[in-house]
């Protein structure tokens, strides 16, 4: 019997999320993947650990015990609450003084290795589970801008989620790997339009058709400032959508359509269905 998940819904947009968030459970729904529960927790790697340490990183060690004393394995199912989990990982073993007032606070020791086994990201249970999915329709002639995190290069290298995905999707995949600046709306919004809006448009230069990423924080700087990207840089073109993977695998279903897929929610309205 497949393991069933604990699905870590990041929390830190709101609104972003429930986008990805809703979406997922739709794929998973699909897929049979088994979702036990839903979990919050608010993955954010440039502010949160530095506003408190302690507490972040303890959620998170928090969460991985829990999945473990259930039996279950946390599904991080965005690239910020990944990272957020290999930072709790690089931290504890990095950091002695760290790990001193994390366990004190926590109050007893822990299984650091076992911890290790109690988490997954969604691509790779994604994939486990798309059997059948090229029988759907595909994304043929599509041209794809792949998004994402510029710490998980090796991890998408080693796993060949791209050659994965473009074999399951249909589509050609340009990747980018940048880092996000969404952390910048917090400090000056400006900046953060600019930096933004620098790799949106190097990005849909390259004559891509949309753009996917598996981080929160990129479609609320990029699809909910979109109007402010626009104008900061000067730009007079503002139509390539910013999607999430889920989404993007979910289009294969015919029975999926714009509305279920929640396209509404854009402020750059996918047109592709």
């Amino acid at each position: 019997m497949m393991k069933s998940y604990i699905l870590l819904q990041n929390d830190f947009y709101p609104q972003s999320a429930f986008v990805l968030i809703e979406n997922f459970k739709n794929l998973c729904h699909k897929l049979e993947i088994p979702i036990a529960k839903t979990q919050k927790i608010p993955c954010e790697n440039r502010l949160l650990p530095f506003v408190n340490e302690v507490g972040y990183y303890g959620r998170i060690l928090r969460a991985l015990i829990e999945a473990g004393g259930e039996n279950k394995k946390l599904l991080a199912c965005d690239s910020q609450t990944l990272l957020g989990i290999l930072g709790f990982f690089k931290k504890y073993y990095e950091d002695l003084e760290f790990k001193e007032r994390l366990l004190e606070d926590f109050g007893r020791e822990v299984d650091i290795l076992e911890l290790e086994k109690n988490f997954v990201f969604a691509p790779e249970v994604i994939l486990k589970n798309s059997k059948g999915l090229q029988k759907k329709r595909r994304w043929e002639g599509f041209k794809c801008g792949f998004l994402v995190d510029r710490e998980l290069e090796q991890i998408i290298k080693e796993y060949y989620l791209i050659e994965e995905f473009e074999n399951l999707l249909g589509f050609k995949m340009q990747v980018f790997y940048k880092d996000s600046y969404d952390y910048l709306l917090f400090s000056n919004k400006n900046l953060a339009y600019k930096m933004g809006g620098k790799d949106y448009y190097e990005i849909i230069d390259c004559g891509v058709d949309l753009i996917v990423t598996p981080n929160i924080g990129n479609f609320e700087l990029l699809d909910r400032n979109a109007d402010k990207i626009k104008k900061a840089l000067g730009r007079d073109d503002l139509e390539i959508p910013i999607l999430f993977l889920p989404q993007v695998f979910l289009a294969l279903f015919e029975e999926c359509s714009a509305s279920s897929l929640l396209f509404n929610r854009h402020n750059i309205a996918p047109k592709m269905l």
